[in-house]
């Protein structure tokens, strides 16, 4: 082992510490982490670069693979992170960013190096939902594996909605964001009590501008956004689109009223479920779920203010 190769090891482990301080179980991500990244590095002929600062899970990190350019992402070595590396491995990149080589076992893979997010590119809603419906609908392509049972998306996200805010909000803003956390809870039990298991399929589960990255220039010249960080699970396809509209909270928040705010959403829900051939209505009640759990997820992770967006553009699609 090259004494450098040794440093960026302790770099990259030093510095999952100190990011992942406020994670509420790292332990997966930190169990054997020097060990399992040392093996990596010479199994793989890996030079690690720098990480990438988006995301609250393991480290992201730009590596050179036996010269080449590449995206080592490190993870527990969990059922959910194998689920992940399968929706990988089953879309070939198609849509989705192409596996180069994967070790569940460490919580390893190993992709094609891709461009910036779409997150990142400064575009509308409606340009960023467009370019997110293709990618999300190849996934729905994708086979689901053999033992891959369907998921209880909606009791589990109830479940979240009963639980994290007495741990995460304080009485007051409990108080505060009351009719949207009613309200969610209200949808999730109805989008639970009428769900249909012969409508589900392989959904990606977390479809954000986030998760989106420019895909290489094609021959004919195109470029288009590839998926990452696929949660792989099977759920009806209206959960998927319901993610990709649930962002644009500070779109929402600084439109001229709230008239325009519930106009503007509504107007995504009709293009994203145009696009995709889904319910509109069922999606955008998917979308108010995943609005008021991904803001308590994001308080249980201390981004306050990320999460204070997502929570009162909720409450602003509710006033009528």
């Amino acid at each position: 082992m090259q004494l450098s190769r040794q440093a960026a090891v302790t770099r990259v482990v030093s510095a999952t510490r100190v990011a992942l301080r406020h994670h509420p179980d790292p332990g997966p991500v930190l169990d054997r982490l020097e060990e399992r990244l040392l093996d990596l590095v010479v199994r793989w002929d890996l030079e690690l670069g720098d990480a990438y600062g988006e995301g609250i899970g393991g480290p992201v990190l730009a590596v050179t693979a036996g010269g080449r350019p590449a995206v080592l992402k490190l993870e527990g070595a969990t059922a959910a992170f194998a689920a992940q590396v399968a929706a990988l491995a089953a879309a070939q990149g198609r849509g989705h960013a192409a596996v180069l080589a994967s070790d569940v076992a460490a919580g390893a893979v190993l992709l094609e190096r891709l461009g910036p997010t779409l997150a990142s590119a400064g575009l509308p809603p409606d340009r960023q939902v467009a370019h997110l419906v293709g990618p999300v609908q190849r996934t729905w392509e994708l086979p689901v594996a053999p033992g891959q049972e369907a998921t209880a998306k909606a009791d589990q996200l109830a479940g979240i909605l009963r639980t994290l805010p007495e741990r995460v909000l304080s009485p007051a803003e409990r108080a505060r964001w009351a009719p949207a956390l009613n309200e969610a809870g209200r949808l999730a039990a109805h989008l639970s009590s009428t769900r249909d298991p012969d409508q589900e399929v392989l959904c990606h589960g977390d479809p954000h501008p986030g998760n989106a990255l420019l895909g290489p220039e094609t021959t004919d010249g195109d470029r288009s956004y590839r998926l990452v960080d696929p949660d792989g699970i099977v759920t009806e396809p209206e959960y998927d689109v319901g993610v990709v509209l649930r962002d644009f909270s500070r779109e929402l928040l600084a439109a001229p009223g709230a008239s325009a705010a519930r106009d503007l959403h509504a107007g995504l829900c009709l293009q994203a479920a145009a696009a995709t051939g889904t319910d509109p209505e069922r999606a955008g009640q998917w979308a108010m779920v995943e609005r008021v759990t991904t803001g308590l997820y994001l308080r249980w992770f201390h981004d306050d203010d990320t999460a204070a967006t997502f929570l009162d553009s909720a409450l602003l699609l509710l006033r009528r």
